[in-house]
């Protein structure tokens, strides 16, 4: 595992996913109309929650026809779990990262920095945490 790379959780930018447990592909296209402006407006809108413009559009519409908020749109609250659990990943390689470090330090017939004990032991209860959190809101969701 290497954590080495550091990026602020926030700015990760997430690649635009297909739908889930699609066993095929829709049959029916629908077409619209729209300005310059209205499209890049979209465009953003989409990359913004990492979907593809078709997506997009298709889950929007959905919605709006359900009478469906953002919250409550199942497509929205599992990429904001996968997004948790993508976060606790990012936090669980840091922790291997920085106890391979000190695993390799001690091995090696030396004492590790009590700075970088510190620093594991914080990482790792960042890491619980956020794991924690992310199933709580998992369950709390079904």
């Amino acid at each position: 595992m290497n954590a080495a790379v550091d990026t602020d959780d926030e700015n990760v930018v997430r690649r635009p996913r297909r739908r889930y447990h699609q066993p095929e592909q829709r049959q029916r296209k629908l077409t619209a109309r729209f300005s310059p402006d209205e499209e890049a407006e979209i465009q953003r809108a989409a990359a913004q929650r990492a979907l593809t413009v078709a997506r997009f559009i298709a889950t929007s519409c959905l919605n709006a026809a359900r009478n469906l908020t953002v919250d409550q749109a199942p497509e929205d609250r599992r990429d904001r779990a996968l997004d948790e659990l993508a976060t606790a990943r990012r936090h669980v390689a840091r922790c291997g990262n920085n106890l391979n470090q000190i695993a390799r330090e001690l091995n090696s017939g030396g004492l590790p920095n009590p700075a970088d004990l510190v620093a594991a032991l914080a990482a790792v209860r960042t890491a619980v945490t956020t794991v924690d959190a992310a199933a709580a809101k998992i369950v709390k969701e079904k």
